[in-house]
């Protein structure tokens, strides 16, 4: 996402010379409330997160119903739960069954990430309670400092939403043996009714250690805004995108594909006016 708020930026400066934009990481909870606010104008999520801020879903205490897309910028980010193949687990069946005592670790606190995990877990009848139960842990942190505690055998999973394949995974699997759990039809019903979700399937091709594809759920991010920001504004990012989508498309393998009819494939998000408006005057 860094590399992409800062390629939201360049192409602002592109085609209106002068512009003055900052980019900061933040969390994507974190990022919504500050939208909604107006403490800043931009911001990155994934659209189901925003349906959820919307609908005031926890984590949210209140509807945040003034958060508005501008576009989509990568269109399938699937629900990974990676195992170490060592476990003997396959499935969250096995999983419940043999109320194993997980080490796990899943993104941050309160993001969109974390609760899809979550939401998984809890489609099969496991909570996180469950999990201290049988004797395993439940955490919070990043992909790369996850997959480093996979290594040294200090934890046996991680769940996360991201984009296929994941270099991290890729990298992770050159050195651990690996499995990604497959979720059933009847848990992915669950997420994509209380998430905004849809099905997905992560294909064996994407790794190495598949030998069959996986079923899962995913989400789109986009960039999004406030209601309150000026049409022409909202309207000259949209603009200045669709510009230089040969460039906005090269600064990260998740932004290739992207075209002027993706690019407002937002839903469930409602489109800011002014996006709206160039999205119309230019189809």
């Amino acid at each position: 996402w860094a590399a992409i708020g800062e390629g939201v930026s360049e192409v602002v400066r592109r085609s209106y010379p002068g512009s003055e934009i900052a980019y900061e990481v933040g969390q994507e909870a974190a990022n919504v409330a500050m939208v909604s606010t107006n403490k800043v104008q931009l911001g990155i999520a994934h659209a189901s997160f925003l349906k959820m801020a919307a609908d005031g879903a926890e984590p949210f205490s209140k509807p945040l119903e003034n958060v508005r897309a501008l576009a989509v910028l990568y269109g399938e980010a699937a629900e990974h739960f990676l195992m170490l193949q060592s476990t003997g687990i396959k499935n969250f069946e096995d999983l419940k069954a043999q109320k194993y005592p997980l080490k796990v670790n899943f993104n941050t606190k309160d993001s969109f990430m974390e609760i899809v995990g979550k939401k998984t877990l809890e489609a099969y009848g496991i909570t996180y309670d469950d999990i201290a139960l049988w004797g395993g842990n439940v955490d919070f942190m990043s992909m790369g400092s996850s997959i480093d505690l996979m290594r040294d055998g200090k934890i046996q999973a991680y769940s996360n939403v991201i984009q296929m394949p994941s270099s991290n995974i890729t990298d992770a699997a050159s050195s651990l043996s690996l499995s990604l759990l497959p979720m059933s039809d009847e848990a992915r019903a669950k997420l994509n009714e209380e998430l905004g979700t849809y099905d997905a399937v992560i294909s064996k091709d994407n790794y190495t250690f598949m030998t069959e594809d996986v079923p899962t759920v995913a989400a789109k991010v986009v960039l999004f805004t406030n209601s309150e920001l000026p049409d022409e504004e909202a309207y000259a990012i949209v603009k200045s995108i669709d510009e230089n989508l040969d460039y906005f498309t090269g600064i990260h393998s998740s932004l290739r594909g992207l075209t002027l009819e993706t690019l407002q494939d937002v839903a469930p998000v409602e489109l800011h006016p002014g996006a709206l408006k160039y999205y119309q005057e230019n189809n």
